[in-house]
């Protein structure tokens, strides 16, 4: 670009050097795709680690080849790969979450199909920073161990909204950052408007207001905050809490966009309520930048006022009693009582157990009358009672269960709470019961929760149409369109014989699609030589491809859940993990296979091959395994399912082909800056130099055939290569060449003899 001169001088411009260099993409990213013991299904989840898979996809299970074969993955030598969970039948626990007076406003979903959700547990508690609007929601994984509930994970989702236009809205929330479950809102309209009540305000307090308090700071339904003055300097002329509140009133309403607050004189002072009704309708005060009122008047909750928003309606009850709110605590003498019963929650008119406990004096606060109570709890010897969680908070008592039971709880039966628990208002008929705990899938209706769906690990697919999946639903193996990258694809539940022809077709040609091998099990029943030679001949007729291969004989490993007794497995998982080992030690141009290719963990194979037998095998491009003294149990064949002799392929060899794939996929995803460039000789230059830089590389590794550059690749884009027709079509054509590196599978070895010599 020329440089804009103006002034004599000197001018510094940067330049493009014209290079860019071409990353290689990784190698030995395999992709399992089958049944598992849980986790979500048909969405491709990466691990890096079998802990991984283990917490995401629980871990071994005897239904699932997958879950073994990931396992001999890492154990091999794989470091990443992506699952893709297939299951018939599966479905996610959930259960409906309601507000206090019994509307449903939540449904609460395990993250993921299976039985782990039943595990769940979601408690809620109102112990925030705004209590009167916004709530914390719990959500923990708990298991039976030895008879106790023990916690494995949890988490805790704080100052929670059901206001959908705040910035911590539960369902957005939550969603965002769980693990465990999902949040779906019910959309509880609600027709409740937003108020804010004062504190204690005295008349003589009004009268007695300054020109330095006399403007107050409010927001209406989620507005920006506005100054609203309450007198001209030196007017003051406001004597009652009906003067005040008809001020107040007409100030609001006449800010713009704001009509219909009320402001009337109410309890110990005055109540605001805002003209809409609905979960963003609200008043909030606080105190202004300059001549504050709101301090001197009680108004907002900074100084002791009580603010609810419409949207406090709609959330979700806590858990355990939420008495009523007492002002009065006179009713209570010395030696009334309050009548606490053990109930199931299903049921609270039958008493499993019951306690009763005495106030020795009139208590003087909440507080009070609280401790007496939780002291009372403490001294009992059922759990439930004493390990009961009792507090004060909005002028009402709360009690929790200590019970591990959520629908163990405690009740104060209409009738027969006691003089004190009726003056307490903890009387089913003044207080609100809820579970000790929210439940998703196994969770009865009681309280305000209302079961939902049970949550089903479902079965491994009876057919093989989950395997193949929808491109458009991305389901099946095409729920790999959402992983960036894989090489190694892997079906280890799927092996290839006539029902699976379909879906095991589809994947092979997904996987050419992806630039991708495709490691195919042999079926369990190819146990001798003649089996195998039968089926590579035959039955794997439909799976030959230049980016296929398969191994023979199956492998025999312990398993972890049958007291590690041998147990037959398929070999993909294994195998991808051994080309995952030779990548990182050897290079994506080594055959997997030879004296270094050991097979981690295996302890014999399905059928022990002699040198004959391999010779029947590797000439019709069945790979062997094979195991000889010293060196153990190693893959012994190189060969694609295209790689048969009669065949007479340039793909014959494992290393050739995967090492065209990985320069192809490297050079595609290297080569993206030269779209929508000038196509002329400056662009054919910077391609030449990106991947002569590339190819070079490789040549500096050892990947190639030639002792110089020019022996092993060649690099060609210019004029001879893209022609005026070319150019005028919009296209740039590359030409890459490489000499690939084939596997020595024969060493021959000529011995003679040296016939003495007379002199």
């Amino acid at each position: 670009m020329a440089v804009n001169v103006s002034y004599p001088g000197v001018y510094i411009q940067e330049v493009p050097s014209g290079s860019r260099a071409i990353a290689g993409v990784p190698t030995s990213i395999a992709a399992f795709v089958g049944y598992t013991a849980r986790g979500p299904v048909d969405e491709a989840v990466q691990i890096f680690s079998y802990a991984d898979f283990e917490r995401r996809f629980g871990g071994l299970h005897r239904d699932s080849d997958l879950s073994y074969a990931v396992s001999h993955f890492f154990l091999n030598g794989g470091g990443t790969c992506w699952i893709v969970r297939i299951a018939e039948n599966a479905a996610a626990a959930s259960v409906d979450l309601q507000t206090s007076a019994g509307a449903t406003t939540l449904t609460a979903t395990a993250s993921s199909e299976g039985a782990w959700g039943n595990a769940l547990r979601i408690t809620v508690d109102y112990g925030t920073s705004d209590p009167l609007n916004t709530f914390n929601l719990t959500v923990a994984e708990v298991a039976d161990q030895n008879g106790r509930l023990v916690t494995l994970r949890s988490e805790t989702h704080r100052n929670l909204s059901m206001n959908d236009q705040s910035a911590t809205y539960a369902v957005t929330a939550v969603n965002a950052a769980s693990d465990l479950i999902e949040l779906a809102d019910a959309n509880l309209a609600g027709a409740v408007a937003g108020t804010s009540e004062s504190g204690e305000i005295l008349p003589a307090t009004i009268a007695g207001l300054t020109d330095d308090n006399r403007q107050l700071a409010v927001s209406v339904d989620g507005s920006v905050f506005h100054q609203i003055t309450l007198f001209d300097p030196g007017d003051n002329t406001m004597a009652t809490l009906q003067n005040l509140a008809d001020r107040i009133e007409t100030q609001i309403n006449q800010l713009d966009g704001i009509s219909g607050v009320d402001v009337s004189p109410g309890g110990p002072g005055i109540v605001a309520t805002s003209g809409t009704t609905g979960r963003n309708s609200s008043i909030i005060f606080r105190n202004s930048a300059i001549q504050n009122a709101a301090q001197v008047l009680n108004l907002g909750i900074a100084n002791g006022g009580r603010e609810v928003a419409g949207a406090s309606f709609t959330r979700p009850a806590k858990q355990g009693i939420t008495g009523g709110r007492v002002a009065d605590f006179s009713a209570i003498n010395a030696g009334d009582t309050v009548e606490i019963d053990l109930v199931n929650l299903t049921d609270l008119s039958t008493a499993i157990t019951s306690v009763s406990i005495a106030f020795a004096a009139t208590p003087t606060t909440l507080e009070e009358a609280a401790t007496v109570i939780a002291a009372a709890l403490a001294a009992e010897t059922n759990p439930a009672f004493r390990d009961a969680t009792v507090f004060a908070a909005d002028g009402a008592i709360h009690i929790l269960s200590g019970s591990s039971d959520p629908l163990l709880g405690l009740s104060l039966p209409n009738g027969g709470a006691g003089a004190a628990g009726d003056a307490l208002l903890l009387a089913d008929t003044d207080a609100i019961y809820n579970v000790g705990a929210y439940q998703p899938g196994i969770g009865q209706t009681a309280g305000a929760q209302v079961s939902g769906t049970s949550g089903s690990d479902g079965m491994p697919p009876a057919g093989t149409a989950q395997i193949t999946g929808d491109r458009e639903l991305k389901t099946g193996i095409f729920a790999l369109e959402d992983a960036s990258i894989f090489n190694i694809l892997c079906l280890p539940g799927t092996p290839a014989t006539g029902p699976n022809t379909g879906a095991l077709a589809a994947a092979m040609a997904y996987a050419e699609e992806r630039r991708a091998m495709m490691i195919v099990d042999i079926d369990p029943n190819v146990d001798t030589l003649d089996d195998a030679r039968s089926w590579i001949t035959d039955d794997a007729g439909p799976f030959s491809g230049t980016n296929t291969a398969a191994y023979f004989p199956r492998i025999l490993l312990g398993d972890p859940l049958q007291q590690n007794r041998l147990r037959s497995f398929p070999n993909s998982g294994l195998i991808a993990g051994l080309w995952a080992r030779t990548d990182n030690q050897r290079g994506i141009w080594k055959a997997p296979a030879g004296i270094e290719a050991g097979l981690r963990g295996v302890r014999e194979l399905d059928y022990t091959l002699s040198d004959p037998e391999n010779g029947v095998l590797n000439p019709l491009g069945l790979n062997c395994l094979r195991t000889f003294p010293v060196y153990g149990t190693v893959a012994w064949g190189g060969r694609t399912l295209f790689g048969a002799d009669a065949r007479a392929s340039e793909w014959k060899y494992i290393p050739v082909r995967r090492t065209a794939l990985y320069i192809e996929e490297s050079l595609y995803r290297g080569t993206q800056f030269a779209v929508f460039e000038p196509n002329d000789e400056p662009l054919w230059s910077q391609i030449r130099l990106s991947v002569g830089s590339f190819m070079n590389n490789l040549f500096r590794q050892g990947a190639f055939q030639g002792a110089s550059p020019q022996e092993a690749y060649f690099v060609r884009c210019d004029s001879s290569t893209t022609t005026q027709a070319d150019i005028d079509l919009g296209i740039v054509n590359i030409l890459v060449g490489f000499a690939p590196l084939k596997p020595a599978e024969f060493v021959i070895i000529s011995l003679q003899q040296i016939a003495g010599q007379g002199q």
